[in-house]
Parts: structure tokens; sequence; C-alpha cells
């Protein structure tokens, strides 16, 4: 009989699978097609900057917005419980992938009936033909989910990472061309299609297609749903929490300056996303598999926020000293007024890429209930930090009031973890203060130097000249101050870190 609740337990001798080593070798393949997957996805938004309108780019965030709630729940949550349960794979596939084929149904019929609504609200005809769009991509992508479910539990992430590269460079390629052909906003939406068939074939060849069907009986349907409550509600929040600015300020303010912020938050969110998603796909198979050894599972979380804080603060606080010369010049001023956009958010950015690592190691010991809680505190959050700033008046009140949120909400995020891990709160905070404070001081020393040497931010050479001394200013008061930190940083790269874990 299939059971719904037992935990995966794994056996820490197996000598077959050498954990820290294949997390490791997992990370940098992640890192790797997520780096692809977004130098495409900035590639793409460098062309449609120039062929689209700012009112294109407010319609997408307007479909993507109001679709949040119908979207989040696709599948019914059946593919983090698949990876979660990943030991009964081939008992659990076939009817997962039924009762993710009703959700999915559902959703696709929701949205079709809400497409002309939200049309007439805001005036804009092609907001029907986006969401209907959308709303098919549900049930032709319901087996693509089951299948990287299937590739993430085995651990097989160079797949995964091969998936989304191809997937992304089917996507945005696919998003310049109906841009080119005058598709208008559409364009945003019309690839998605291509890439749900594009990764269903593909997710169903590496996977070796589904186990032989069963049945699904409503003792089985309602097992799944005790379960899987919290994830669609996880997701569901999660979701909110990366549109939920969108859908407050597409109600309070006009589209063109919803576009901008739109275009200026998603240059971040592409840096992001590069590390989430990496993140996703390795940490919470690889916390899974030590279900039973909680020691190794707190070296290995403490280890990844050190990792993560070093590594984000670098990247983020890059592009906060690039943002400037880096828009102004790719388009010739058209997207200036995203700039603050751009800087505001990075700022606090890096202390939200602890989230996924906390959310994984909870997910992993089963704190579904607490998770789904913080996510839909955070739904709300920052629904209600867009709204403040778009009343305010200003793109820069609304980067301004969403990014100090963000700082805020992730310390009580990883405050919340550190409790229910019943772990010292100061092994997560200290490496995020100490790793943030030098990333300010690097910051400030190069804008002074900038303000001294009278640089011209709109000039790329001596933004470039700026960046590179930030890059070594930065290294240094890393070696220097967080010895341990940089050593295992370096480590990772050369792939010596697995060794570390056993």
């Amino acid at each position: 009989m299939i059971s719904y609740n037992t935990p995966i337990e794994q056996s820490d001798t197996k000598p077959s699978i050498r954990l820290g080593k294949v997390a490791a070798g997992g990370m940098l393949w992640s890192l790797l097609g997520a780096a692809i997957s977004k130098g495409a996805s900035f590639g793409a938004q460098l062309v449609l900057g120039w062929l689209l309108s700012k009112e294109d780019f407010a319609l997408y965030a307007i479909t993507i917005s109001w679709s949040t709630v119908v979207m989040a729940l696709r599948n019914g949550g059946t593919q983090r419980l698949l990876i979660q349960k990943g030991a009964q794979y081939a008992d659990l596939a076939a009817i997962y992938l039924k009762i993710a084929l009703i959700f999915n149904l559902v959703g696709f019929m929701l949205l079709a009936i809400a497409a002309p609504f939200l049309s007439s609200f805001y005036q804009s005809p092609p907001l029907t033909q986006m969401v209907w769009i959308l709303a098919l991509t549900l049930p032709l992508g319901s087996a693509s989910m089951i299948f990287q479910a299937k590739l993430s539990s085995s651990l097989e992430f160079a797949k995964i990472a091969k998936l989304a590269m191809s997937s992304a460079a089917l996507r945005y390629t696919a998003m310049v061309g109906f841009a080119l052909a005058g598709f208008g906003p559409i364009s945003f939406v019309l690839p998605m299609i291509l890439v749900a068939v594009f990764e269903t074939g593909l997710g169903w060849y590496w996977a070796g297609g589904l186990p032989a069907s069963q049945a699904l009986t409503w003792p089985i349907i309602r097992g799944i749903l005790r379960d899987a409550r919290w994830i669609m509600l996880t997701a569901l929040a999660g979701a909110l929490a990366l549109n939920g600015d969108y859908l407050a300020i597409s109600l309070l303010q006009s589209k063109e300056v919803l576009g901008v912020y739109f275009f200026g938050f998603q240059l971040s969110l592409a840096l992001v996303a590069l590390i989430t998603s990496s993140l996703d796909a390795v940490l919470l198979p690889s916390f899974s598999l030590l279900s039973g050894n909680s020691v190794r599972q707190e070296a290995i979380f403490h280890r990844g926020v050190r990792l993560m804080t070093i590594g984000a603060t670098f990247a983020c606080f890059a592009l906060l000293i690039g943002a400037e010369p880096l828009i102004h010049y790719l388009w010739a001023g058209k997207w200036d007024s995203a700039i603050p956009v751009v800087q505001l958010l990075s700022l606090t950015m890096p202390v939200r890429l602890i989230i996924p690592i906390c959310r994984s190691i909870l997910e992993a010991r089963g704190e579904w209930r607490v998770v789904s809680l913080l996510f839909m505190s955070d739904g709300i959050g920052i629904i209600v930090a867009g709204a403040v700033g778009a009343w305010w008046g200003s793109l820069f009140s609304i980067a301004a009031v969403v990014s100090g949120y963000n700082l805020i909400f992730t310390l009580f995020y990883c405050g919340s973890a550190a409790f229910r891990l019943r772990t010292p709160i100061k092994n997560v905070f200290a490496p995020i203060g100490q790793t943030f404070g030098i990333g300010l001081i690097a910051v400030m020393m190069c804008f002074m130097l900038g303000s001294l040497g009278r640089f011209d931010m709109t000039n790329p050479w001596q933004g470039a000249l700026l960046l590179a001394v930030y890059c070594v200013v930065y290294a240094g008061l890393t070696r220097l101050f967080l010895r341990e930190s940089f050593s295992d940083l370096i480590s990772l790269a050369s792939g010596r870190i697995s060794e570390s874990l056993h």
C-alpha cells in the first residue's frame, strides 16, 4: 500500500551516494544552467526593450500578476511532494500526474473565463489573448513538471540544467522572433506554449516515461490533498510575493509607471532567479536525502548561508554600481527611469536570497505548514508594500518601500527558521550582517571615488572602472575579515568543498 505521510529514510552510509560531492556538483551545474538561461533572458530583454513599449511591458505584468492565484496552484503541489518523496516515485508518479491534470484543467477554465473581464477592466484588448495563452500552458505542461521531479529526486542535476538551458534558448529566441514579427505584448506569452511541449518531450525521454498507470480513488486523492495543501498554499504565497507588487501598482498607478517598475524589477530578478532556481534544484533533494541526519543537514545549511551571503552580496552590489551606465548605454536613455528601481532593489536583494536556503531545509523536514504561513505573510506584505509605495506616488518611493520591506521580512523569516531548527540565531544573522556590511563599505568607497574623480556614471567605461575597483575592494575585505567563507567559496569553485562534508 502506498504511504503518503512516511518521510523518506536514507542510509547515511550508502557507498553509492557521496552527497557532499553530488550537491556541490549539482550546484555548479545548476548555476551554469541558470547563468545561461538568465543570460538568454537578459538578451531577450535587451532586444524587447527596443522593440516594445512601456505599456507592452505593463500588460505582461498585469497578465502574470492577476494569473498568480491560478498559476500558483498548477499541478496541485505534486512536483515538490514527489521530490520530497523521491523513493516512492514509481508508485506515485502516474497518480500524481492525474491529480496535476485535474488541477491544471480547472485552472485553465478559470483563467479562460476571467480573461475578458480583465481586458475590459484595463481597457486593453490584448489582455484577453495573453491570459488565454497563459491558461493553455497549464494542461500542456502537466507531465513536464512530473518528469522534472523525477530528475530532481534522482539528483540528475546535469540533465535539469541542460533542460533549463534548452528551454530558455527556445523561449527567449521565440519571444524576440514574435516581437520582430509584430505580435506586440503577446510575444511575452506565446513562446510558453512551445516551451511546455518541448519540456514534456525531453523530460519524458530522460525520465524514461511514466510507470504503469494506477487507479485514482477517493482515499488516494484525499491523502494527496492532505499532504499537498500546505505546498499549494506556499506556492500561492510565493507567487504573490513575486508578483503582488505588480498587482497593487496596476490598481494605483498608470500603465507607464507599472511598465518601468516591471522592467527594472525584471533586471534585478534575473540575478535573483539565477541563484534561487539553482538552490531550489539542489538543496531540497539534498536535504531530503539527509532526513535522518539533522547534524549533517544543519552543517550544509550553515555553510550554504555563508556561501550565499558572500556570493549574493558581491553580485547584487555589483549590479547596484553598474545599473546606471549599463541601462543608459544599452537602451540610449529610453529606460533611464528604471535605474533607481534596479539600484534600490539590488541593495537588499543579498539578504532576500537567504530565504530559499531556509525554505529548503524546512521543507526537507516536513515543515510545510511553517513554510506556507511564512510565505503567505510575505505575499500579503509585498502587496501592502507595493500599495504603500504606489500611494506615495513615485517610482522611487515604490522601489524604496519594497526594498525596505524585503530586508525586514527576510530577517524575520531567517529568525523564524532558526527557531524551528533550534539553531542559534547568530549562526544565521552573523554571516548576513558581516558580509552585508563589507559590501556596503565597498560600494560607498566606489561612489566616493566616483564623486571625487567626477566620474560620469552614464559613461560605460568609467562605470566599468568603478566596478573593477569595487570587485578588488570587496574581494580584499572578504579575504581579510571573512577568511572561512572566502576559502569555502574558492573551494566550491574548484570542486573541493564536497570532500569537507564527509
